[in-house]
């Protein structure tokens, strides 16, 4: 079993530095006793949005300390969403993954670049397979998640979790929500998506586990979303060792 922390965050144009270390120790301190207080979990891995920060970030482990503070502090995996981060001469949509004793486990760059970001950024080449603990997974950005090729391939080098750091506009929640669900079933694989939320932004952050009939051999999704205007914080348990039983049965 796991405990997965999804944070829904608005998007965040204009925020200083003081103001910004100010609100990320804000959710994850809120994360953390929404966990031990009515949960009565502990937080293991936790997801947030693609670009919610739409500065370019130069010196991650600088400019985000509280985060990499905060995975210490509370011993936690932290999936800090997705920025434009400019690593030597090129600039990424990159996901670094913290681990919970603050260091930088590895970066996902985005593979399938969307709209305008084609002409201003450099893609991603491949999955990455992060590890921590006897947990493996992996970090599809956002539009990657359109494409079967790239979960497939992430389960195939042995994730057991798929976390989609997102941004979609609310015109297209409805697909959005298809995609996660066929990715969870066609590859029996849990499913966390965070979502901006807000203005022209739909939210409804998800999380996708799956559910089984031995006697059918027939997966159903098991979904859980969070409100389309509001930051929200949900917290699911996941027993992998259910999914991964339907994927060695499945492949």
């Amino acid at each position: 079993m796991v405990s997965i922390g999804l944070i829904q965050l608005h998007q965040y144009d204009r925020l200083g530095a003081a103001r910004r270390n100010q609100l990320i120790h804000e959710q994850f301190k809120r994360l953390f006793h929404k966990a031990s207080e009515i949960y009565g979990s502990k937080i293991e891995i936790v997801c947030l949005p693609e670009l919610w920060y739409t500065r370019v970030v130069r010196d991650f482990e600088k400019e985000f300390k509280v985060i990499t503070d905060a995975a210490r502090e509370y011993d936690f995996t932290i999936i800090p969403g997705a920025f434009k981060e400019k690593i030597d001469d090129n600039t990424y949509v990159s996901c670094p993954v913290v681990t919970p004793n603050g260091s930088i486990l590895g970066r996902q760059f985005k593979i399938h670049l969307f709209g305008h970001q084609r002409k201003a950024l450099k893609p991603g080449s491949k999955m990455e397979i992060f590890e921590v603990g006897k947990l493996k997974f992996s970090v599809p950005i956002c539009y990657d998640l359109v494409f079967p090729e790239i979960a497939r391939s992430a389960v195939r080098k042995g994730a057991e979790l798929l976390f989609f750091p997102s941004k979609i506009p609310k015109t297209g929640i409805d697909p959005w929500h298809l995609y996660l669900q066929v990715r969870a079933l066609e590859n029996r694989i849990p499913v966390v998506a965070s979502n901006v939320c807000g203005g022209f932004f739909g939210g409804k952050s998800t999380i996708v586990d799956l559910e089984y009939d031995r006697s059918t051999d027939i997966a159903t999704p098991k979904i859980k979303t969070a409100v389309a205007a509001k930051e929200q914080i949900i917290i699911v348990n996941i027993d992998l060792r259910r999914s991964r039983q339907m994927r060695q049965r499945r492949f």
